[in-house]
């Protein structure tokens, strides 16, 4: 039942006075024996109160049309896995610490970083896993791909080098040592066998299998310290005392190696390959990838290709060998959201913008979109840089090009501060997908703004915990967008670097789906199947966009059509839930809530 605001007043009001008067006008009896009883007349209005107030309430949620369409098997997934993540919360996440084993404390919702080593062992692991999640929006090429994946294969090409702005003779050094990764094709001078000697010149490059195999500790212990200048390690990732810039240091500085990792040609290809594959590993049928298109060095050389176009050949190349696999069948491909650091000087923005728009020309089915990234807190807000976003905007008109914004906005703990600000001017130039938006439920006009205008949050839970915001995922304010209606789909924004060692988004569905009580399977069905209606599958004016993500699967176009076969996709997947572990759990009930 669906009450205008006015109405739910007057309704409520008519419940307390109802429920006064039958205690006023009842007759005292203080010679009752046992418990009052639940049939009484007036705890009967109660509870029937209640449950309208709770489904009205339900009926308000983001995700209640999606949960009213479910079909009888995935109804009957639906209340299954609501079984299977109760007992799990009873029986295996409740564990208490000791004295002299604090750490043995284990309980549903802890940090990640501290969860991470159980979620393996549960059972509704192996369902999210098989989940199908549609379509990735929000990650940072250099981190979506698990560190070990990307160093074994710079390991394998022949090459590569490392070079360290200092020795990394003693665990001091290791820890403030910076490092770099290159490709040469001729002899290096050996007089310094690796970056572990204590006579090393500092910058000098070492062939990197050389020095892994001399390492102290042998290759793992070399592993070991080269990711500890690519990820943000767990003993970091809790330390919310240390606040939101401290931790953000951190994780800039994980990118300069990174990046240098993949600029060479053998390992870009690797990286894109062994990504895609993982992707689709996952359940993830689609991806939009955040980056600044940067340089590729070619098979063989050390110099970059001052040619721009050298990187989106690359790119383009690999999606269409991928597609043609067998595992690459069901991919439905990528493009790339153009990206600029905000905390750069406004002129290098605008030239860069100048780029995006030449490449955009060049590469249509490619670029995306367009977004700027970095601390948001520390970088220009939306507000400063909008001088450079109206021209922009205007040149797009001009070239009749179509390059959306897709802003990252209010990833921060401020309230009434510039970054919290940047919420409004991204709705003002009409961005059609929020990044983070963590504290857009503090703005209640803003919320329905966004709700208004179709716009779709791409939430980062696991990021959002590990760089400060929310101090584990039962903090999150995932569950107060949803309950109010707004758009919003699961991302996982920089998994590599954030202590995660796969490349998708099934960790952060998991944390999702383990935290919150009032999302069970369907709100997860509900979060991907947004994924897949606010993709920016192909170049669309406003209007259109917009259209089609209200036909959802009922239109014509592509869009619709990846949304039948995700639908076709998830009831495979609930009929498997149904086989799999129906025949334990014959009694779990169907919420009657959806």
């Amino acid at each position: 039942m669906l009450l205008p605001p006015t109405m739910n007043f007057l309704f409520l009001l008519g419940v307390v006075a109802w429920c006064v008067s039958s205690v006023v006008s009842a007759e005292v009896d203080l010679d009752f024996v046992g418990e009052p009883s639940i049939n009484d007349r007036v705890v009967q209005h109660h509870l029937r109160f209640r449950s309208e107030m709770i489904a009205q309430e339900m009926g308000q949620r983001q995700d209640h049309a999606f949960r009213q369409s479910l079909s009888p098997v995935a109804r009957r997934a639906e209340a299954i896995v609501r079984a299977i993540r109760q007992e799990e919360i009873d029986h295996f996440w409740r564990e208490a610490g000791v004295v002299g084993d604090e750490e043995r404390e284990r309980f549903a919702g802890e940090m990640f970083p501290k969860a991470r080593p159980h979620i393996g062992n549960t059972t509704l692991w192996s369902i999210v896993k098989r989940m199908p999640k549609g379509a990735l929006l929000h990650a940072h090429l250099q981190a979506m791909l698990p560190a070990d994946v990307l160093l074994d294969a710079v390991l394998h090409t022949e090459g590569m080098v490392i070079s360290a702005s200092q020795d990394v003779s003693t665990p001091l050094k290791r820890q403030n040592a910076t490092i770099m990764f290159a490709h040469v094709n001729h002899t290096l001078n050996e007089v310094h066998r690796s970056i572990h000697d204590t006579d090393y010149v500092p910058n000098s490059q070492v062939p990197i299998n050389q020095a892994a195999d001399t390492f102290p500790g042998g290759r793992p212990a070399f592993l070991e310290f080269v990711k500890t200048k690519i990820t943000i390690l767990p003993q970091d990732s809790v330390r919310h005392d240390l606040g939101v810039d401290e931790i953000w240091r951190k994780f800039q500085q994980c990118f300069g190696p990174l990046t240098e990792m993949v600029t060479y040609e053998p390992i870009v290809r690797t990286f894109y390959r062994k990504l895609f594959e993982r992707l689709v590993d996952d359940g993830i049928n689609w991806v939009e990838i955040r980056t600044a298109p940067g340089e590729i060095v070619h098979n063989g050389n050390e110099a970059a290709d001052p040619n721009p176009d050298a990187w989106w050949h690359v790119l383009h190349e690999e999606i269409e060998s991928f597609q043609k696999t067998p595992k690459g069948k069901g991919f439905w491909g990528a493009r790339v959201i153009w990206t600029d650091l905000r905390g750069s000087n406004r002129t290098l923005i605008a030239e860069n913008m100048k780029l995006a728009l030449g490449q955009k020309q060049k590469f249509p089915y490619l670029v995306s979109g367009y977004d700027l990234v970095g601390q948001e807190d520390l970088g220009h807000s939306l507000l400063e840089l909008a001088p450079e976003l109206v021209w922009f905007r205007r040149q797009t008109e001009i070239l009749n090009v179509t390059i959306p914004f897709f802003f990252h906005a209010g990833e921060t703990l401020g309230d009434g501060n510039s970054t919290d600000l940047n919420l409004f001017d991204a709705l003002l130039f009409q961005t059609r997908r929020i990044g983070h938006g963590f504290s857009l439920y503090k703005h209640p006009k803003l919320t329905n703004e966004v709700i208004q205008k179709t716009v779709l949050v791409e939430v980062c839970p696991i990021s959002n915990e590990v760089l400060r915001l929310a101090t584990d995922i039962l903090h999150h304010p995932l569950p107060a967008m949803v309950a109010h209606g707004v758009p919003t789909a699961i991302s996982n924004d920089d998994p590599s670097i954030l202590g995660q060692d796969i490349a998708g988004l099934s960790y952060d569905f998991y944390q999702t789906i383990q935290g919150f009580d009032n999302t069970g399977l369907a709100g997860l069905g509900a979060l991907a199947q947004n994924s897949i209606r606010w993709a920016n599958f192909q170049d669309q004016p406003h209007s259109e966009w917009i259209r089609d993500i209200h036909l959802g699967e009922r239109g014509q176009g592509i869009k619709a059509r990846h949304l039948q076969s995700w639908n076709a996709q998830w009831e495979i997947f609930c009929q498997w839930i149904v086989d799999m572990h129906g025949a334990k759990y014959p009694t779990a009930e169907v919420d009657s809530h959806i």
